[in-house]
């Protein structure tokens, strides 16, 4: 007699045997005198002439007798460093500390004094890089080295805030990260950017490139009339796409990833098999000749494959065009400098602007579109697509959006949160996965990579109803009568009011381009229908969307990664690319 599953016994058994691979390491041996550099925060503020004034405060564990700290700087990229205080921060206050200052060309050396043994202490330093805003034509510029490949020392977490300009805002900002590639970027409401690693091994950089408007630093004296937006977006999204996964070169550890990976990837495939079905439903039927409910498109998209793309933001607007939301109309040509790119474009002019009993991701459309990125009348396909390749909150905006049509889905009854051996695979993931990455050596800590098939295998976060399968079933035998329609459907041509609204969910339903091409539907009644020649652009349009829906799916990705715990976050991605900058340096002890 078989055994039952029991999910609980095997994720407890992944963890103790991660647990063993952890103790099995052979700790190294300690220096009779060493020190360590626990944590870094820089305080960075960019003034109106383009000037830095950075305050750095380090905390360091001394093993042993020592007599002070060392800090190096680089100038290069500014026009030098001046006003450097050194301080020690203790219970009493910030005491001051000598130290001399020595170096050859860009490169500064300060050495601080500060008897220490056996001891924690929090360091102060201050000081101010002139004229380090680098203005373009088109953009001003912060490209800064806080460390670069000269530092000899690991530091711990890592935390750069820097504070731009008043009156900025985080719409005004892109950021970029070059170091390590867990690094994340957070960029706040009123325009301040923060950096943060949780480590920074030894002869690695740490840079910021910060992207702004000409006008908060109008006082700068680096200014240049080239245009570099878009060279430098260009730049970042090369190194973006450069990046490789690290790979052990440790060949000892290979049995017990070996190991891992087969515990792993048989609790996967027998939870993938018993606990990822939706429940039974009663109703049977090859074609649905009507509308299944009165959902949304991008609910009835959620429902049937658990995921939001971004061909759905169109089919909403499409709806709306269809309910007389919006009014849509073909321009004769993209338009010029806004990134229209190949194919026609569209206007979308926001007629009706009640938005009472409209679904919440249903208004947030209409305020994104018109109100962020049109003038908030009217926004055309062109400025769309700019806003999706340029603007640093599009993956944002698209992420808020997801959840609320995911919250349409499940106030509808159609899914319902799927607990219990989900959260036990969710725990053994994270346990496998940080367990190696940040308490593991570094020779043990590719075994990280052993955890990701769980993910794949794990139970989806929701699953459907009884009332969503049924559903579900529905929706996809409407989708067969759409593809189908030329062939089983003889008795009349589709009426205007039925082939808009059943357009509208073909696109979802992914059958939007057969539907045009097998049906060549006429329209009946056009002339007293009430609907313009615009509600009929939805079908010569298809194509110039998917061209669309191919620069959100590059775009949105990044916020997806983001929802992941992957580098980026708010604005911004880190990349092992970059260098270029100005600035420096390292830290250390004597």
């Amino acid at each position: 007699m078989s055994m039952p599953f029991r999910p609980k016994v095997f994720g407890i058994l992944i963890i103790l045997l991660c647990l063993f691979l952890h103790l099995s390491v052979s700790p190294v041996s300690a220096e009779e005198r060493s020190f360590e550099i626990s944590k870094v925060d820089i305080h960075a503020v960019i003034d109106s002439d383009g000037n830095m004034q950075i305050t750095e405060r380090d905390v360091y564990r001394f093993d042993g007798v020592f007599h002070g700290i060392l800090v190096d700087l680089n100038t290069d990229g500014s026009d030098g460093i001046e006003n450097f205080t050194a301080y020690e921060v203790s219970d009493e206050g910030e005491v001051p500390l000598k130290f001399e200052q020595s170096g050859d060309g860009d490169a500064l050396h300060y050495k601080i004094y500060s008897d220490s043994a056996d001891t924690t202490k929090e360091f102060l330093i201050s000081y101010t890089v002139k004229n380090v805003v680098q203005v373009y034509a088109d953009t001003a510029e912060l490209y800064w080295k806080f460390f670069d490949e000269t530092n000899a020392n690991a530091f711990g977490t890592v935390n750069i805030e820097i504070e731009l300009p008043e009156g900025i805002t985080r719409d005004e900002v892109t950021t970029f990260g070059h170091g390590p590639l867990d690094g994340i970027i957070h960029v706040l409401d009123d325009g301040t950017v923060s950096f943060q690693v949780n480590s920074l091994p030894a002869n690695e950089m740490l840079e910021a490139r910060v992207l702004f408007p000409v006008s908060y630093v109008l006082g700068s004296k680096r200014i240049s009339s080239e245009p570099m937006l878009d060279k430098i977006l260009e730049q970042e999204r090369n190194w973006r796409a450069d990046d490789k996964s690290p790979e052990s070169s440790n060949d000892y550890t290979v049995p017990y990833a070996l190991l891992l990976l087969l515990a792993n990837l048989a609790v996967g495939i027998t939870i993938y098999f018993r606990y990822r079905k939706a429940p039974k439903s009663n109703w049977k039927g090859d074609y649905y000749r009507e509308l299944p409910s009165d959902a949304s498109p991008a609910v009835v998209s959620f429902l049937l494959d658990y995921r939001i793309e971004p061909r759905d933001l169109m089919a909403t607007l499409l709806d709306f065009v269809r309910r007389k939301y919006i009014v849509m109309e073909k321009l004769n040509s993209p338009k010029a400098g806004a990134g229209a790119g190949k194919g026609s474009d569209y206007s979308f002019v926001w007629r009706n602007k009640n938005t009472e009993g409209l679904l919440p991701h249903e208004a947030m459309l209409l305020q994104w579109f018109f109100g962020k990125i049109g003038d908030g009348n009217k926004v055309t396909l062109s400025e769309i697509r700019s806003e999706a390749s340029l603007r640093s909150d599009f993956p944002v905006k698209w992420l808020d959006w997801q959840r609320k049509v995911r919250e349409a889905a499940m106030n509808r009854g159609y899914v319902g949160i799927n607990s219990g051996i989900y959260r036990w695979v969710i725990l053994v993931f994270l346990v496998q996965f940080i367990g190696f990455l940040f308490f593991a050596p570094i020779d043990w800590r590719w075994l990280m990579f052993c955890s990701l098939p769980l993910p794949f295998f794990k139970p989806k976060g929701v699953l459907r109803t009884l009332k969503g399968q049924t559903e579900y079933e529905k929706w996809k035998a409407f989708g067969r009568f759409l593809s189908a329609y030329s062939r089983i459907e003889k008795r009349d041509t589709m009426a205007v009011h039925l082939w808009d609204h059943y357009f509208v969910y073909a696109i979802p339903l992914g059958v939007a381009k057969k539907m045009i091409k097998d049906t060549k539907v006429k329209i009946l009644n056009k002339k007293d229908s009430g609907y313009d020649d615009a509600t009929l652009y939805a079908s010569a349009a298809i194509i110039e969307f998917d061209q669309l829906n191919k620069l959100f799916n590059g775009t949105v990705s990044e916020a997806n990664k983001t929802s992941s715990g992957d580098s980026s976050d708010s604005g911004g991605w880190f990349s092992s690319g970059g260098g270029d900058g100005g600035g420096g340096g390292g830290r250390g002890a004597f």
